[in-house]
């Protein structure tokens, strides 16, 4: 009988998926919204049709166990000719401890449970979804696989903050974030551009969530996320580089607590707050010539980004490449274009034509001193490629 491996990026109030055959293969994805008021599950084939759906109603109990245990039940029915061999979580926070995926046992569990403090959104969403399935499926092998781990080849001052050298020593740190999407960049450089795999690469990372990553030799160098996942450009909802004192203000000022400061920092801020009209970014886009605050936000990040890829240069003392990927940085030439012009002065130019045609990688001019790529990131089948090799 085939085996199948079974991805899973576990959020709040979702649970996205993706069934991998052993010749790396997609047979399935979907994901499961609303988990937290009225579930909808939604999966697709190969094409991206759409090859089952199921929603619950209000009146049902709403948790990650119900869909969990309905997308397994699902799986087993519906490839019959398959058997699961292993599945693979993302975990947003591995810390210090954990500097490449593991096998999950007990200990590490543990291990993970501790790292909440640093991830406190998605850490025990992460960790639920490993419990359940423990229970359900005690002897599947399950490996970890951590957003955090890619930068910990990070060095000195990159992985510093200007504060007491006491917290440093207790784990106040920068970690940086999106650490799987990198290393599936990284890795993609090696096999379709090698003359760059080694060089001196900043990646842009810009989705909803957005951060950027200093490579050399496949390696991060530095990252613009830190402690969490609120560093650096501005994002959908949260508001990427902030003046501490601005929280100071509004807990002085305003009678903010702090339920109402996370509350602010992960949800009014970003694109969301500034445009006063949408945290998504195509929305953005679309509404760019004649909505203000779609203008407004929308150039803003392209100047954050700007910005944070000149400030990467100084960590690697120069750049030979940029790359953008994720949703935002794979789909709007708009984005790449005005990022770019905002960097000619470093000698970048890129290929209106090439930028503007869907699919093209390699999107620089003849002329440009600095080589831009555009390229889809794949973050589920690193997690694939990691569970399969240590599922062994």
């Amino acid at each position: 009988m085939k085996e199948i491996i079974l991805v899973i990026n576990a959020g709040s109030s979702s649970l996205k998926f993706k069934i991998f055959d052993l010749d790396h293969m997609v047979i399935a994805s979907g994901q499961v919204e609303g988990i937290d008021l009225a579930p909808s599950f939604k999966a697709k084939d190969t094409k991206g049709e759409v090859i089952a759906e199921h929603q619950w109603s209000e009146a049902e109990a709403h948790n990650h166990a119900l869909v969990l245990g309905y997308l397994i039940d699902w799986i087993t029915e519906t490839f019959k000719e398959y058997t699961l061999k292993a599945c693979g979580h993302r975990v947003v926070h591995g810390g210090t401890i954990f500097s490449s995926s593991v096998l999950i046992n007990e200990k590490v569990i543990a291990d993970i449970e501790s790292l909440i403090p640093l991830a406190p959104l998605h850490q025990p969403h992460n960790l639920r979804v490993i419990k359940l399935m423990r229970e359900k499926y005690p002897t599947l092998p399950q490996v970890a696989v951590f957003d955090t781990a890619f930068h910990q080849t990070m060095q000195g001052n990159a992985t510093m903050y200007a504060i007491p050298y006491e917290l440093y020593k207790q784990g106040v740190r920068r970690y940086g974030m999106h650490g799987t999407s990198y290393a599936y960049i990284a890795e993609k450089l090696k096999e379709s551009y090698p003359q760059i795999a080694h060089k001196k690469v900043v990646i842009a990372h810009i989705g909803s969530g957005a951060s950027l990553c200093a490579i050399e030799n496949g390696k991060s160098v530095m990252t613009t996320m830190g402690f969490t996942a609120l560093d650096g450009v501005s994002m959908g909802t949260r508001p990427g580089s902030i003046d501490p004192g601005i929280l100071l203000y509004l807990m002085e000022n305003k009678g903010y607590g702090v339920d109402e400061i996370r509350d602010f920092i992960y949800y009014k801020c970003g694109a969301g707050g500034l445009s006063e009209l949408s945290s998504n970014f195509y929305t953005l886009e679309c509404n760019y010539e004649t909505h203000e605050g779609a203008k407004r936000a929308f150039d803003f990040m392209t100047f954050r980004t700007a910005e944070e890829i000149a400030r990467l240069s100084v960590s690697l003392g120069g750049i030979d490449a940029l790359v953008f990927t994720a949703g935002v940085g794979e789909n709007s030439a708009h984005f790449r274009e005005e990022v770019c012009k905002q960097l000619a002065h470093l000698g970048i130019q890129i290929d209106q034509d090439k930028n503007k045609k869907r699919g093209e990688e390699k999107i620089h001019s003849s002329n440009s001193s600095i080589e831009v790529y555009a390229i889809p990131t794949n973050e589920e089948l690193m997690i694939m490629l990691d569970t399969k090799k240590l599922a062994k």
